[in-house]
């Protein structure tokens, strides 16, 4: 097959996958019956399944398992794809726009994640850093406008979407009506991030934005608010909310608007639920992570280190429930049928549920006598955590010593091989009488001795 005709056949699988979605309108209604949000579907959904962390070249196992659990939506909470380049270990860069269209073609039209869109699962999404082209990348990304392009190209977003026309990938949905209503709310923690002691992760338009979708008179039977960076888990080095204390205290007021929320997020490369006692919200406040469609942190070191590593080191204050790594997605389903009506979280994978916690949707909802989340997981004891960082600091001070001496030697190299001979000056080793003065030989011939 020629390249014109492969070209041709992704044009037109495109086409029969567009063909055969179930677009959500765009939703122009005022007053004060209308929806507050992007895009609204009237259907009753009760099935939303989530991930993120795939890299399109590894085996893609997942996608069946997730087609069996028959839910109504994807959603994607970053780095669908690794659209940067690696160029050493955790050292990446921006890839060219035309790599990044590879790659996430690569995944697109892949024999597993094709059979998995012919299945008929609306797919949605939010971006993260690897997706959005620039590792740990914020607004000074150069090409995030022309990437924004490429990420919702590979949505299949269409082309008259007011995702268009924004300055970022955050978008809201609305699915169902009345006490079978859910609100989906995906935040953009790229394109107007800024770090530092005047940090923002939203940027003015999204905040904006986002207290309009807070702000609905009519809040949803469930709201979901999807991030592609952890919200309430204090996990150390990784990008997360609380890293940023204004905007996280912001996000939090903002969210006690609205009972019935649950928060979802992906980006660490392993899975948990983590859980908020909040004093502004009234009731407790779940998240659920699911990181590693593709690959985890086993995939770059063995299963036992990770798992130190975590129940050690990267420990969360807000984690209930044992950390999961292996190949993983979440889950959400709403039983709206109970009474009264239910929630099940779950992270799953290869073989089943992993992590699985069915909440009651009048506990997610300000009362006086509010319930809480389940006990937090023990600490470990302070001596691991410090017995890894005493080793992590000596391993580090070796390698500092090395890589001085190393910078010295080769100094030393260009001093005496390059730049002296250049200055016409040559080095002379001691006499054998064992004075320990060197002769100085200048361009000149003179010879000056010191006695």
């Amino acid at each position: 097959m020629t390249m014109s005709k492969r070209k041709l056949l992704k044009v037109i699988v495109s086409l029969l996958i567009i063909a055969s979605a179930r677009y959500f309108p765009l939703v122009n209604s005022s007053g004060e019956d209308s929806i507050v949000a992007d895009f609204y579907d009237e259907t009753t959904i009760n099935r939303i399944a989530f991930g993120s962390c795939s890299f399109p070249k590894k085996p893609q196992p997942l996608w069946k398992h997730i087609s069996s659990q028959q839910p109504d939506v994807w959603v994607w909470l970053g780095d669908a794809v690794y659209a940067d380049t690696k160029v050493a270990p955790l050292l990446w860069t921006p890839s060219p726009l035309s790599e990044m269209v590879e790659k996430f073609n690569y995944l697109k039209f892949s024999s597993e994640y094709q059979e998995f869109l012919r299945s008929g699962i609306k797919v949605l999404g939010v971006w993260d850093d690897h997706d959005y082209g620039m590792n740990n990348g914020g607004k000074h990304y150069k090409d995030r406008l022309q990437a924004q392009g490429v990420y919702l190209d590979f949505l299949d977003e269409p082309a008259e979407s007011i995702r268009r026309r924004r300055e970022g990938t955050y978008v809201s949905y609305s699915f169902g009506t009345g006490d079978k209503s859910i609100k989906l709310i995906l935040l953009d923690t790229r394109s107007h991030l800024k770090w530092g002691p005047e940090c923002d992760i939203l940027g003015a338009e999204q905040w904006s934005w986002l207290e309009t979708q807070l702000s609905d008179p009519n809040p949803a039977g469930l709201t979901i608010i999807g991030s592609g960076i952890q919200v309430i888990s204090d996990v150390p080095y990784t990008d997360r909310w609380t890293g940023c204390p204004s905007s996280y205290d912001r996000l939090i007021w903002l969210v006690q608007r609205n009972p019935r929320v649950i928060l979802i997020s992906g980006d660490v490369h392993f899975g948990e639920f983590s859980c908020l006692n909040s004093t502004s919200t009234g009731y407790p406040l779940y998240e659920v992570t699911s990181s590693g469609l593709t690959a985890t942190c086993v995939s770059w070191m063995s299963k036992a280190t990770c798992r130190w590593l975590l129940e050690n080191v990267l420990t969360s204050s807000k984690r209930t429930h044992p950390f999961i790594t292996e190949l993983n997605y979440g889950l959400i389903t709403v039983h709206w049928n109970d009474q009264p009506i239910s929630v099940t979280v779950e992270v799953r994978g290869e073989t089943g549920s992993y992590l699985k916690q069915t909440v009651s949707l009048g506990h997610l909802e300000r009362v006086r006598d509010a319930s809480h989340c389940p006990q937090k997981l023990e600490d470990p004891p302070v001596i691991k955590k410090n017995l890894f960082y005493a080793i992590a600091i000596c391993i580090l001070t070796i390698i500092f010593a090395g890589l001085s001496r190393l910078v010295i030697f080769i100094l030393k190299i260009l001093l005496t091989k390059i730049v002296l001979p250049l200055l016409g000056v040559t080095l002379q080793a001691p006499s054998s009488s064992g004075s320990s003065l060197q002769h100085i030989k200048h361009k000149n011939n003179k010879i000056l001795k010191a006695e």
